[in-house]
């Protein structure tokens, strides 16, 4: 069995070590990489400092890239026995230089080790997300610009309403990501900082350098309190889970509609067939299970964002154990929400629209208040008895067309004043932003792990 770090002459009992140590050491793969990025940078401010010998620093760093090349190559796998990710590199790093990795702890605690991890686990994914959303922001602002004057029935109370048109549907959700994406940035700021430094949450009785190891970590500055920074964990977790639930929530919307327009009687709409599941008993059946889970899967998020809100409560400042709940939570929303993203691209790629089918579902009376609008222009009556005569008079309701009646509708943001080409540059104004903001985080990350 691996040695802990925390380990004195008191053997823990087997069972007590499993429960605490949890799914840490499956979750814990995923931060290989961020574990060694931190550690390259405090083993750099430590020789920096004057804290370590140069020869110290030489074989850390060497035993560090190893383990990173390693992992890259698949071949760096977390045992059950290693507890956490921290342990397992230490064990490894002082296994091969007893001295050097020993010496690897100084001026560190577990704590603000997982917190940088964390930090950085979670900026390379909010990235990620970030043009992932802006793919898909832009799917959908294609598909909505090539549909744009295609009529579809708007909806109030599930019920026939007004004229709609595809272009509108598919451009109220490049504008929802946009909308969602401000609230991933917000995140990501809050995320940016350092805690490096701070200890177990009261800092460390050694001259370290917080700011250096912040530069060297591509942080935008140090998280400055030491027992904030503890505090804070789970904190920043929830701001960007919440912010990750309003992402799923345009997908949960997306797919519910989708569903619905695919389903008999509608038809109006339909997918590629690599995307459907069939059936094990029923030939004909052609299921959007994905869809379906998408809908699903901002539940999933939603649990989760309450699930961190509610480890939190009550906890008196410092440490305490609860908080290892909340790394399954981050990195579950995470994933689950890239996933969801990059799927529902698929989808809006490969939509169909069945105008056919469509013309059958726009009855006479979706025409009803564009009818009154025009008796109130053209009788010179207030509206309200313009829309009291064409609710007495349904049947009477002209034959419009409905393609020009798309276009009337010219006010900002309606189907014949769509915007779409705000859209499209909001969509690469962003995208150069977040593909500048990982191009940079890549330079520190490649000049950390250069010898």
């Amino acid at each position: 069995m691996a040695k802990k770090l925390w380990q004195n002459t008191t053997n823990l009992n087997k069972l007590v070590e499993q429960y605490t140590a949890g799914d840490d050491v499956l979750l814990d793969q995923n931060l290989v990489s961020f574990d060694v990025y931190g550690s390259l940078a405090h083993a750099r401010m430590l020789a920096k400092q004057e804290l370590i010998e140069k020869t110290d620093l030489e074989n850390i760093e060497e035993g560090l890239i190893e383990i990173l090349e390693l992992y890259k190559k698949g071949q760096y796998t977390l045992q059950l026995g290693d507890e956490d990710v921290h342990t397992r590199i230490e064990n490894d790093l002082t296994k091969k230089y007893p001295e050097s990795g020993a010496k690897l702890h100084t001026g560190r605690s577990r704590n603000d080790q997982v917190l940088v991890d964390l930090r950085l686990y979670i900026k390379t994914k909010l990235t990620e997300i970030a043009l992932a959303l802006l793919d898909l922001a832009e799917t959908f602002y294609g598909q909505a610009e090539k549909l744009s004057n295609v009529p579809l029935p708007g909806m109030t109370h599930m019920q026939p309403a007004m004229l709609s048109s595809f272009g509108l549907w598919l451009g109220s959700f490049a504008e929802s990501l946009l909308d969602d994406l401000f609230l991933v940035e917000s995140a990501y700021t809050l995320n940016n900082q350092s805690p490096l430094g701070s200890g177990a949450a009261y800092g460390v009785t050694l001259p370290i350098d917080r700011v250096y190891t912040a530069e060297l970590l591509g942080f935008t500055k140090i998280q400055n309190n030491a027992l904030y920074s503890q505090n804070s964990r789970g904190k920043i977790e929830s701001t960007v889970i919440h912010a990750l639930s309003q992402v799923m929530a345009t997908l949960n919307k997306f797919a519910t509609d989708s569903l619905l327009f695919t389903t008999e009687p509608f038809s109006f709409i339909k997918f590629d067939k690599s995307l459907s599941i069939g059936s094990s008993i029923m030939p004909q059946k052609q299921n959007w299970d994905a869809l379906e889970l998408m809908r699903a899967k901002y539940h999933q998020v939603i649990a989760t964002h309450l699930q961190i809100s509610s480890s939190l409560a009550n906890l008196p400042s410092g440490y305490n154990r609860d908080l290892q709940q909340v790394k399954g939570s981050i990195i579950g929303a995470v994933n689950v929400t890239l996933s969801s993203v990059k799927v529902a691209k698929l989808f809006v790629q490969t939509i169909e629209v069945n105008e056919a089918q469509i013309k059958n579902h726009i009855p006479k009376e979706i025409f009803a208040a564009h009818w009154a609008y025009i008796l109130a222009q053209e009788k010179k009556l207030p509206f309200r008895q313009a829309y009291m005569y064409a609710k007495k008079h349904l049947s009477e309701i002209p034959a419009f067309d409905a393609a020009k009646l798309l276009k009337l509708a010219a006010s900002q943001g309606s189907t014949g004043n769509l915007q779409l080409s705000n859209i499209r540059k909001s969509i690469l104004e962003k995208r150069r932003r977040w593909v500048e903001e990982k191009e940079t985080f890549e330079k520190v990350i490649k000049k950390l792990i250069q010898k």
